[in-house]
């Protein structure tokens, strides 16, 4: 997540006066978490370049017909009961059926709906499929983001990953700019069960002057 921001310093400092402006210098609460829009997207963002599983495995339970999808049979595929499938999420969330520019960083663009545009068996990008959703889901995004899996056997603790994740990069960047020790072609990725870094994530940390505003007037602390 950090270095996809630190790639990015527009977003880095949008992040941070949004921040400014819903915290000032105060800690997180559940009510500041649903005003900061960007910095949620933002965590989105990051787990649909990295997400977490990054394969996914299931097992039918009875014989199926999967839609052939992106430059696919049209017919479909079918598939016998008790099938394995493997289900690479990491290419579902970087691939140009669903998502446009798909390697780039754009946590904007899940505020906008997408439609379908006759992909097969694809019902597009909807926001209002999940009203009142803090953060975009697979209901969203017709199972095209699956950073916890979906459905039924989707992760129990999804929301309380995604709020974690954003009180965590809140208080980091109320207080501090980050800056990435050398290249992020130096941060190896290692895949297993999740993604990490091979040698960890080596930043340099830098307190930053944090605007906060009291009795309407503007002040740096």
């Amino acid at each position: 997540m950090l270095v996809v921001k630190m790639q990015n310093p527009t977003k880095l400092k949008k992040a941070q006066a949004e921040i400014d402006l819903v915290l000032g210098l105060e800690r997180p609460s559940f009510e500041s978490i649903k005003k900061l829009e960007y910095l949620r997207l933002i965590v989105v963002e990051a787990l649909r370049l990295y997400p977490q599983p990054p394969l996914l495995i299931r097992r039918t339970l009875k014989a199926d017909v999967l839609p052939g999808g992106y430059q696919g049979d049209r017919d479909g595929y079918a598939i016998p009961a008790g099938t394995d499938i493997f289900l690479s999420v990491y290419n579902l969330h970087r691939s140009p059926y669903f998502w446009d520019r798909p390697h780039d960083f754009e946590p904007e663009r899940f505020q906008v709906p997408k439609e379908s545009n006759d992909r097969q068996g694809w019902a597009g990008f909807d926001p209002s499929r999940s009203p009142g959703a803090l953060y975009p889901n697979e209901i969203i995004s017709d199972f095209a983001f699956l950073p916890f899996g979906g459905g039924p056997r989707k992760c129990v603790g999804d929301q309380f990953a995604f709020m974690e994740s954003t009180v965590a990069l809140a208080m980091l960047l109320q207080k501090f700019d980050v800056e990435l020790k050398g290249s992020p072609e130096d941060v190896e990725l290692v895949t297993g069960a999740t993604i990490h870094t091979k040698n960890g994530l080596w930043c340099k940390l830098r307190r930053r002057e944090v605007r906060c505003f009291s009795n309407e007037k503007e002040m740096i602390v």
